[in-house]
């Protein structure tokens, strides 16, 4: 008796599992054609997995092996191939275009892009009512259980590691603003997009939401998308998508990881993150907003670097923001100052970042991806 996708299977539902999976796959092809403008660019190893694939995976979607949930989806740990993975199984059973839209947009990019900060998609069913991602594990989960968790998580994030987080994401929205001829835009930068993995090495994940772009195109109008607290105000206002709301949402981001404030918590309670700290800024009394964490491990100066980084980031026109690239630039220098982890892979990076052609020259490659709400997204 079949338990995932929402149906029983007998024989006579053979051909619907035949039919979803041809059209699950076709628009999945078309978002991947359209991506990539045509060019040559194949799924590399993602897997093609089957419904009874995803049950054996999870023992029948076993309680036990739940690790987290979204409001789209619960998230399994699960064994493939003698591989651990996580496996993102939708909560509705019906067929939903949103949805299937949604995961689809996910596996397109995950399929199209490659980029070491990005989260890996291993593989997905497509014969099921809404595609099921299966992603790679992430050991340490995701950066805001580490900022709003408990004191001992929170004791992990040292100076170092967030500094690493910010420049890693960076690094991410870089590549997807730069490696292909049109820019991809996330529109879903959080503290919950952003998982760590063993050595807290920061990936991101989430691309559900994200689009292609044509740069200096202001007539196409995108419904409002992302984490409140997070999205950008000039996006909220003019409904046009540029490569500077990703730019706002990590300023946002990187004031996150300076404060330890939740930006979505604070919004509840009628504040605003970036608000309240433009004005501590103007009042001379920003570092009172510091999380006294990264005081004891931090030099003022590191602080201050990273603060007036961020502060560019989220200025009110989209064309006062820096790029990505001249994020990344900043945010080596400080890494550069104080010693961060990491450093000798840098250069690489950078050049990885900038991405102009770099898909071009890829083969298909392995398939960098993305994570579900994993294990406990809640967007």
């Amino acid at each position: 008796m079949e338990v995932v996708g929402g149906y029983i299977e007998d024989d006579w539902e053979q051909e619907k599992i035949d039919f979803r999976f041809t059209q699950n796959g076709g628009i999945l092809l078309e978002k991947q054609i359209a991506l990539s403008q045509g060019r040559n660019v194949g799924p590399g190893q993602l897997k093609i997995l089957s419904h009874k694939d995803i049950e054996k995976a999870t023992n029948n979607l076993d309680p036990n092996l739940l690790v987290g949930s979204s409001a789209q989806r619960n998230v399994y740990k699960a064994t493939i191939e003698d591989r651990i993975v996580v496996v993102g199984v939708p909560l509705q059973l019906e067929r939903n275009p949103k949805l299937v839209d949604r995961n689809l947009n996910e596996a397109s990019i995950a399929m199209v892009m490659n980029h070491e900060n990005m989260v890996k998609l291993y593989g997905c069913c497509l014969d099921t009512f809404i595609p099921i991602l299966v992603y790679e594990m992430l050991p340490n989960g995701i950066l805001s259980q580490h900022l709003h968790g408990d004191t001992a998580s929170i004791k992990c994030l040292k100076w170092a590691d967030r500094l690493r987080v910010a420049t890693d994401t960076a690094y991410a929205l870089s590549y997807m603003h730069n490696a292909l001829r049109k820019p991809v835009v996330h529109r879903g930068v959080s503290s919950a997009s952003v998982l760590l993995d063993s050595s807290f090495q920061a990936k991101l994940g989430n691309f559900g939401y994200a689009v292609s772009i044509n740069p200096g195109d202001t007539s196409e109008r995108w419904s409002v998308e992302g984490s409140p607290g997070f999205i950008d105000p000039e996006y909220i206002e003019t409904q046009v998508v540029t490569d500077k709301c990703d730019v706002y949402s990590f300023g946002v981001l990187l004031l996150e990881l300076l404060t330890r404030s939740n930006p979505i918590r604070m919004l509840r309670g009628g504040r605003d993150l970036v608000d309240v700290f433009v004005s501590a800024f103007q009042n001379n009394c920003v570092m009172n907003m510091i999380d006294r964490e990264l005081l004891n491990q931090a030099s003022r100066d590191e602080i201050k670097q990273a603060v007036r980084i961020a502060l560019k980031c989220v200025a009110k026109k989209g064309a006062e923001r820096p790029t990505m690239i001249e994020v990344v630039v900043q945010l080596r220098q400080i890494r550069d100052t104080c010693g961060g982890r990491g450093n000798n892979r840098v250069q690489g990076n950078l050049e990885h970042a900038r991405g102009a052609g770099n898909l071009d020259q890829q083969q298909g490659g392995e398939s960098s991806q993305v994570q579900p709400q994993a294990q406990t997204q809640s967007n």
